[in-house]
């Protein structure tokens, strides 16, 4: 822990020189629903090694599973219970396996774990090999509590929602999103705490969010930093129509990303969410992929993806082509392309 947060200080400290003031939140997306398919050293003395972990249950072919609790949300009311389901691949368990933990879309307000597209997204993850994990976290409708750890996150978020005169229903989404960033972390700790049992590499994992999830991602993948607030860290995230709120969240130490993004995108407006978070990666060295969808809007709904290609291949794969060159620590294709849908 100690090392952790000396890590995370050094970046604090690096990104918080460049942010010379916190951005305009561009918050059109807080009124629509967005739904959507798809280091620094230490001075720390050096401490014993712990001892290696218990090896996974060997021989055990793991089933799936659905509604898994990995946690509680506190709510204004008192709390509920935070679900997870589990694709698990055909096979035994020899070692544990890398995995994808998806977060869905729905702007904050709706969505679910058990939508359709997740679903498939998970199928295709399994059909690699790797595992599939996909969230429900907390929503507007369920008036969230933030924790004191994320509370200085949602201060960050109040002060630029005062200064724009948000009203009361925007700062509920802004309260949700919060919440989200939360329970996201929860259920990697969950994961953390459960690898054994179920055969999961907490140490090889990728963050893939649509929309709200992509926003949930990208904050718990390069954001949390700036707070010191602990959690496993992804080897990649995957943004589907997403953004960062604030300046001066990316490291050139943090993960990789790959960007789907419409240029006709009216939730999350192209040029002030995807065109800011890859010019600020190409700032600090950070690598990445970046696909413009022309005339694209928010999600897949209006677009089949089956009308868009990407070097010949559909975005899934693509997607999941990334996903596994960093899974696998293989070299990854990093480019930027605009795409017209046929």
């Amino acid at each position: 822990m100690t090392t952790f947060l000396a890590t995370t200080r050094a970046k604090h400290q690096n990104k918080f020189s460049r942010r010379a003031q916190i951005s305009l939140l561009t918050l059109s997306f807080l009124l629509s629903a967005c739904s959507g398919g798809g280091g620094s050293s230490s001075t720390a003395q050096p401490v014993a090694s712990p001892p290696p972990p218990p090896p996974p249950p060997v021989g055990t072919n793991l089933d799936s599973e659905t509604n898994v609790i990995y946690g509680t949300g506190l709510t204004q009311n008192s709390s509920v219970n935070l679900e997870l389901d589990i694709y698990q691949p055909e096979g035994d368990c020899s070692q544990r396996r890398p995995f994808v933990l998806g977060i869905h879309g729905g702007g904050f307000t709706g969505g679910s774990k058990s939508d359709s597209s997740w679903v498939s997204n998970m199928e295709a993850v399994v059909a690699r090999g790797y595992a599939g994990l996909s969230i429900d976290y907390r929503l507007v409708g369920d008036q969230p509590v933030i924790s004191a750890e994320f509370q200085p996150v949602l201060d960050d978020l109040d002060a630029e929602a005062d200064r724009l005169n948000l009203t009361a229903d925007q700062r509920a989404v802004l309260n949700a999103s919060v919440a989200a960033f939360e329970d996201t972390v929860a259920a990697l700790d969950w994961v953390r705490e459960n690898a054994d049992a179920r055969c999961l590499d907490i140490d090889n994992f990728a963050l893939w969010g649509s929309s709200a999830g992509a926003i949930t991602g990208l904050h718990v993948g390069h954001a949390l930093d700036d707070y010191f607030i602990d959690r496993p860290e992804p080897k990649v995230v995957i943004d589907y129509w997403g953004r960062l709120f604030l300046e001066g969240q990316v490291d050139a130490t943090d993960p990789p990303f790959m960007i789907i993004h419409g240029t006709a995108d009216s939730s999350q407006i192209y040029a002030q969410t995807a065109l800011v978070l890859a010019a600020e990666a190409d700032a600090v060295g950070l690598a990445y992929s970046f696909y413009t969808i022309q005339d694209g809007p928010h999600g897949f709904g209006a677009v089949n993806p089956n009308r868009i290609q990407i070097n010949g291949q559909s975005p899934l794969e693509v997607t999941l082509d990334f996903i596994e060159a960093h899974l696998l620590d293989q070299p990854a294709v990093y480019e930027v392309q605009t795409i017209i849908p046929q």
